[in-house]
């Protein structure tokens, strides 16, 4: 099922209650500025562009009950958004959800993931760093921002919770 016209998550309330002794970082980075960084050029040729979002990867949290969150639901969305409030223009693609750019062939689409990919996980200078500790509270824009757990704490308890109430309708 390919959905054209979704409502992303919005700005995102995450907590913690319990963090391991060391490791569980969590790496954000600004899509913002990742877009600001390209080239006039490249912005322009991205900005006409649409995404395949596949949501596979959120359908089921491996578990020993193989807990299902939601159906699995495929979005069509622009490879560039503008923020509905402040204008700015973000990078719209995430390396775990993002498979192809719609109307390239095959090679190109994956040429130009790998570069935007790329682009977003070396920009280090526009990432920053959660270091948890109990009772933490981080929020952001999650139409802005990109997430992604350190998983390098075995065996130790990492717990948060998530507050993402669903952001504006998106129709393209």
């Amino acid at each position: 099922m390919i959905n054209q016209h979704s409502n992303p998550p919005g700005t995102t309330f995450l907590c913690s209650l319990t963090v391991p002794k060391c490791g569980g970082d969590t790496l954000y980075l600004s899509a913002m500025e990742a877009f600001d960084r390209l080239s006039p050029i490249m912005q322009r040729f991205l900005e006409g562009l649409q995404a395949l979002h596949v949501g596979i990867n959120q359908y089921t949290i491996p578990s020993a009950t193989n807990f299902v969150r939601r159906p699995p639901i495929d979005t069509v969305h622009p490879v560039v958004r503008r923020h509905p409030v402040t204008g700015r223009k973000a990078l719209w693609v995430n390396p775990k959800y993002v498979t192809k750019i719609l109307g390239l062939r095959k090679e190109e689409s994956d040429n130009l993931l790998a570069f935007l990919f790329d682009h977003m996980q070396k920009g280090l200078d526009f990432h920053t760093r959660v270091k948890w500790e109990e009772d933490t509270v981080a929020v952001y824009d999650n139409r802005m921002v990109q997430h992604s757990a350190l998983l390098d704490y075995p065996l130790e308890p990492r717990h948060l919770i998530r507050v993402t109430p669903q952001a504006e309708r998106v129709s393209f």
